[in-house]
């Protein structure tokens, strides 16, 4: 019974880390904890001692928070790119992002915390330009909380230019259908059978255009 119990205990202590929050950083060390929030330019860690660490965007491949994963995406601003995380909705042929639509929880500060160098273990490369692909679509998507930022909607297939605004909404303005069919069937229209479903389509809010892009990515109209 020994070495079953020994197993059951190695199995549940690495179920239980893998649940834990974590950013993993440019140079591939991951920081584990308690995700505080995020204003999406910087996201707030703390460990089990309480000790805080604010990471920013420029300096992160990604996080896990709440089970959704976030990506670091470079907007272009003046000179310099300005990093953000986005939530990824889509992850494969094509990629939806979103940014917004949260509120992120006040960082209550303890009288000792102290912010410190981030140290984590080295993880491989992959997904993301390097970094992890975790969660995909995670939750369904909240109604947007009272006082929170509008939501934006980015798409993106990798190899083909860089990533683009899509102006879909939960429920999407009209006036915005033929320029949302027109992206779609751009990216999309290699699937015949997306194609004729894209032609045909009477309505672009977020969710349908979710789930066009989880068919696409499963090759299900093919």
């Amino acid at each position: 019974m020994k070495p079953i119990l020994l197993f059951l205990s190695i199995v549940c202590g690495t179920q239980l880390a893998l649940a834990q929050d974590f950013v993993v950083k440019n140079n591939d060390d991951v920081v584990r904890g308690t995700i505080r929030g995020t204003n999406t330019a910087s996201v707030v860690i703390a460990n089990e001692n309480n000790e805080v660490t604010l990471i920013e965007a420029k300096d992160a491949k990604s996080f896990f928070w709440n089970g959704d994963s976030y990506v670091s995406k470079g907007f272009a601003g003046g000179k310099n790119l300005d990093f953000k995380f986005v939530k990824v909705l889509e992850f494969g042929k094509l990629n939806l992002y979103s940014i917004g639509g949260e509120v992120a929880p006040p960082v209550k500060q303890e009288k000792r915390v102290r912010f410190r160098p981030s140290v984590g273990i080295g993880t491989g490369g992959g997904g993301f330009g390097g970094g992890i692909v975790i969660g995909g679509r995670g939750n369904n998507q909240p109604d947007r909380p009272a006082g929170a930022p509008v939501v934006h909607y980015f798409i993106e297939k990798p190899g083909s230019g860089p990533m683009q605004e899509i102006p879909i909404k939960g429920i999407t303005d009209p006036d915005k259908y033929v320029v949302i069919k027109n992206m779609l069937l751009q990216k999309m229209g290699d699937d015949a059978g997306l194609k004729s479903q894209l032609e045909t389509a009477i309505r672009f809010n977020s969710n349908d255009v979710q789930e066009l892009i989880e068919a696409y990515n499963k090759g299900v109209g093919k």
